[in-house]
């Protein structure tokens, strides 16, 4: 019997110190979701999907790199540049620029006792894509813009983020015409994760994007899970990786597979 209480007393010593640890850490950053929670930050992506239906196979393959600046407890700025290479059965091999684009994000964490509560969102805006065809998936002589929300919850080693994100295409009047259609679509995210070592944690993401016009654009539907794990180092930053998986059945699928590789540098760790 003292033996069992032996166990018990440095199973819960062990428990109380690893919910310690990770009570009094910001949020993590998700793998594949867009974050509504601020931080300062690099951050390198390579990635890969593929889909492949009727025949048909696409590949896309892409290099980028993101930077956020927090220049207040709840405001940071945000943009991104990247490359990338798309591939169509019986079709020339594209490379093009990702297209420009800035953004501001608010994100303010709460202390409810022992959890944290976050309430934050978003405003991204997206230039034209230069030097690209047009492809199903957007028209690249149009703007983008992208308004987010999100709410997040963290208790001990266990987090989760969520987001709803709108996004449609826009010219520079901000109005469609009679001759023209603006491709818009609905996006739902949700990135629990645990951490089960001081410096690992793991992801469990879930992403489903609906179009608003379902017959017209149903090439942008797609839902997909995305497991994967990030492992952060003291002085070296944090390394990630996370795959993506259909959920829904092939042909109504924009994504069959994909993976995601990403280097974080945060600048700091509040």
């Amino acid at each position: 019997m003292k033996q069992i209480y032996l166990v018990l007393i440095l199973f819960f010593t062990f428990a109380s110190n690893i919910y310690s640890q990770y009570n009094n850490k910001g949020f993590a950053h998700p793998l594949q979701i867009e974050p509504v929670a601020v931080y300062s930050k690099v951050r390198g992506s390579l990635g890969y999907w593929d889909k492949d239906f009727n025949q048909v196979k696409e590949i896309n393959k892409n290099a980028s790199i993101e930077g956020e600046y927090k220049f207040s407890d709840s405001f940071s700025v945000i943009s991104s540049l990247g490359r990338t290479e798309y591939s169509q059965t019986d079709t020339t091999k594209e490379v093009t620029w990702d297209r420009y684009n800035v953004g501001l994000k608010y994100g303010k964490i709460f202390e409810m006792g022992s959890s944290q509560f976050l309430i934050g969102g978003g405003l991204r805006v997206y230039d034209k894509k230069r030097n690209s065809l047009f492809r199903e998936y957007e028209n690249p002589d149009y703007y983008l813009i992208r308004p987010n929300f999100g709410l997040g919850y963290k208790y001990g080693i266990f987090q989760i983020m969520t987001e709803f994100r709108f996004q449609s295409e826009t010219n520079r009047h901000g109005r469609e015409s009679k001759l023209e259609e603006f491709k818009r679509y609905y996006q739902v995210g949700v990135a629990p994760s645990f951490a089960i070592a001081d410096s690992i944690r793991i992801f469990t993401e879930l992403e489903y994007r609906e179009p608003v016009d379902k017959t017209a654009d149903k090439n942008l539907r797609y839902f997909n899970f995305y497991p994967g794990v990030s492992m952060n180092t003291e002085s070296l930053g944090t390394f990630s990786f996370s795959l993506s998986l259909g959920v829904l059945p092939k042909a109504d699928n924009a994504i069959d597979r994909g993976i995601r590789f990403s280097y974080f540098y945060f600048f700091d760790t509040n």
